[in-house]
């Protein structure tokens, strides 16, 4: 359950952190999901914190409000790269940068 506490370098939820480290048991298409990069810091609704954590903004995802590491993964994943991230499922919207500057 999320402790509904601002963590800024751990898991908020304890059983995302036991899915993580049991490598999704009984969830595979996540586990190979997480296998081919598709992780939360390449997710659009990931803001993160520091080099390793942050908070997902995902209405959709059952880790809404949750800190989690940037290597998590979940079903509600959308790729928008490992750059700035728009908060939307619209690719049309999102940053195409890679997080270089436009100048």
């Amino acid at each position: 359950m999320n402790e509904n506490n601002i963590a800024t370098n751990t898991w908020s939820n304890i059983d995302s952190k036991a899915l993580y480290e049991d490598n999704w048991p009984n969830e595979p298409e996540l586990r190979q999901q997480y296998e081919e990069g598709q992780q939360c810091g390449g997710c659009s609704f990931f803001a993160p914190f520091n080099a390793d954590w942050g908070l997902c903004g995902h209405a959709a995802s059952r880790h809404h409000l949750e800190t989690v590491f940037e290597h998590f993964t979940c079903t509600s994943f959308i790729n928008e790269g490992w750059g700035p991230h728009s908060f939307t499922e619209d690719a049309s919207l999102h940053c195409r940068c890679g997080g270089e500057s436009s100048q």
